[in-house]
């Protein structure tokens, strides 16, 4: 079930948006896939260069809450090693720079993550929810 408030469906209701200081890309914003990626690749790039990726990894950190989403530390300040994919960006390059497809997690819990035991995560049963819609809204049809 898509945990989105709010619809954007056109160009200009984003600029609105992006004019009032509001994230759309962000989750909260149900947007279609084709305006969503065509504004994603606008924002940080068509590829997945170090600058784009850098781009991308400062966007989340600016746009999201800056404490760790599984132990709830405050990270002091910006790394990109606290962006954390939730897909990772190898296996799904198409949603690399979906903002909605990483976490903010501290050293510790971004290796456990990538590496641990997911399960035993707290962040774990929303980030199988953001799984399921990513996976549904890229589908090859919809881009």
């Amino acid at each position: 079930m898509p945990r989105t408030t709010n619809k954007i469906t056109t160009r200009a209701e984003y600029e609105a948006c992006r004019a009032a200081g509001i994230d759309v890309l962000g989750g909260r914003y149900d947007v279609p896939i084709g305006l969503r990626v065509e504004l994603q690749r606008e924002l940080f790039g068509t590829g997945h260069t170090p600058a784009e990726n850098e781009k991308f990894y400062r966007y989340c950190w600016e746009h999201k809450r800056q404490i760790c989403e599984e132990c709830m530390k405050p990270l002091r300040s910006y790394s990109a090693v606290f962006v954390s994919h939730i897909l990772t960006r190898g296996a799904h390059p198409e949603m690399a720079h979906d903002p909605r497809n990483v976490n903010i997690l501290c050293l510790r819990h971004h290796n456990q993550w990538e590496n641990g035991n997911r399960k035993a995560m707290r962040i774990y049963a929303a980030n199988q929810l953001t799984i399921e819609e990513l996976k549904r809204e890229y589908g090859a049809d919809k881009i």
